[in-house]
């Protein structure tokens, strides 16, 4: 079959890609190998609680994307406000660590304070501002110093990314982690308050269905989508792809959304440095535990970070605390996330884990409180921005633009990046791909 154009991947980038070109008109085709559309973008409904892939909150930085969601999805969001904190030394500091030190203890906030100060004044008096640090863990001492690095910074990153941080680059951080003035860390460490730094101080969730509404909506509709097919073979030379159901289809322009190293491991004759470079980039992924549960609300946080070792989950929380509707008329929702490297841990042995600590924390009295259990494993979570993912994603991006190919979103750019992102780069794919750009 000859196809306009191909669109690889049913996750938000691939569907709102679709949903523009259909708007215009242009004919194609979408293959997800799920058997239904949205990719990690996903909601799980277990004995009345729901539960999604992780926390999928939605956030928006630019009004056009906003406005271009709200038109599909109507009135089904809502405006949630967050409520983070930080659990260490046996209490809770509000979000962000680095400007809310209030009810720590005191040989702990002037350690973090003073050595906030003293990296302030060496960056202003040094000339280093802003920072020039090569590697993630020489930053976070050049802006936060040695008290806030050592107590949060240093072991929670560590614990998500799974890597030595001086491995990391900085270029994944943008706005988060928030970097806060000088007062602020000041004033931080005498007032304890909620705090609405950072990009996630509110966000859009539905009262019903979870977050699988906003998929739902962006495919609703949509002609020629087919799921339950994923892509088998590309030939770039030949304009070829070859689908798992045995069917190949001739393309004029492809869109992929797959994971930027299983787009390379299909591509026919990629060249070799580029197929062996591929096969470096590194991904952390998370293992996801939810419980509903009975009773009241446990705990009023929308999430808890969790730097110590003595917690084997970087974080934790309840979704029912913001949006009570995901769980059942007197239960309530908790989750924990744990990361892991190349090796996929031990579903009981986290699970014993996590009722151990959630017990401890008193947020959970009893496993008899426990209505149902629902575990989620998303291997490649989170791109790892090492010293040589920027140059291999680069070389990649522009061996596939050159083959009339647009590889789209969080995994197909490979990048640490938000729904709103891979939804805007599906509608600007969509406009190239129609001459409007």
């Amino acid at each position: 079959m000859r196809i306009k154009t191909l669109i690889a991947g049913g996750g938000l980038a691939g569907l709102s890609c679709a949903r523009e070109l259909a708007r215009a008109n242009q004919s194609f085709l979408l293959v997800e190998k799920e058997e239904r559309p949205g990719g990690l973008c996903r909601t799980i409904q277990s004995k009345g609680f729901t539960f999604d892939y992780t926390g999928h909150f939605l956030h928006f930085h630019k009004p056009e994307i906003k406005e271009w969601v709200l038109k599909l999805v109507g009135n089904q969001l809502k405006l949630r406000k967050r409520h983070a904190v930080i659990y260490s030394q046996g209490t809770y500091s509000e979000y962000p660590y680095q400007e809310n030190n209030a009810g720590l203890p005191s040989g702990v906030v002037r350690e973090n304070v003073l050595g906030y100060l003293e990296a302030a004044l060496h960056r202003r008096f040094s000339g280093v501002n802003p920072p020039a640090a090569k590697n993630f863990k020489a930053w976070c001492l050049q802006v936060f110093g040695t008290g806030l690095s050592r107590h949060f910074m240093f072991p929670y990153n560590e614990k998500l990314w799974k890597v030595p941080l001086q491995q990391l680059t900085t270029h994944w951080m943008g706005r988060f982690v928030p970097s806060p003035r000088v007062l602020e860390t000041i004033q931080g460490a005498f007032i304890k308050q909620a705090s609405q730094s950072g990009y996630n101080a509110t966000f859009l969730y539905p009262d019903q269905g979870g977050i699988s509404v906003l998929p739902r909506a962006i495919a609703q509709g949509l002609p020629n989508l087919s799921l339950g097919v994923g892509l088998q073979k590309l030939d770039l030379s030949r304009k070829k792809a070859w689908l798992e159901t045995g069917l190949d289809a001739d393309y004029e322009t492809l869109v992929s959304s797959l994971p930027l190293p299983r787009l390379a491991a299909l591509t026919m004759g990629l060249p070799a440095a580029l197929a062996k470079a591929a096969r470096r980039l590194k991904a952390t992924s998370i293992y996801n535990i939810n419980l509903g549960i009975k009773g009241s609300q446990p705990i009023p946080y929308s999430w808890v970070y969790f730097p110590e070792k003595e917690f084997l989950f970087h974080r934790a929380g309840s979704v029912s605390s913001c949006v009570p509707t995901v769980a059942p008329k007197g239960h309530s929702s908790l989750y924990v996330e744990f990361s892991y490297g190349n090796s996929k841990p031990d579903p009981q042995a986290l699970g014993k884990q996590a009722i151990q600590k959630l017990k401890k924390l008193k947020w959970l009295s009893s496993e008899k409180q426990v209505v149902t259990r629902v575990d989620l494993n998303l291997p490649g979570a989170y791109v790892v921005y090492d010293k040589d993912r920027d140059k291999i994603v680069a070389g990649l991006l522009d061996y596939y633009r050159k083959h009339g190919v647009y590889s789209v979103g969080r995994y197909g750019r490979w990048e640490y990046g938000s729904m709103e992102s891979a939804m805007e780069q599906g509608i600007e794919t969509s406009r190239k791909i129609l001459g409007k750009n």
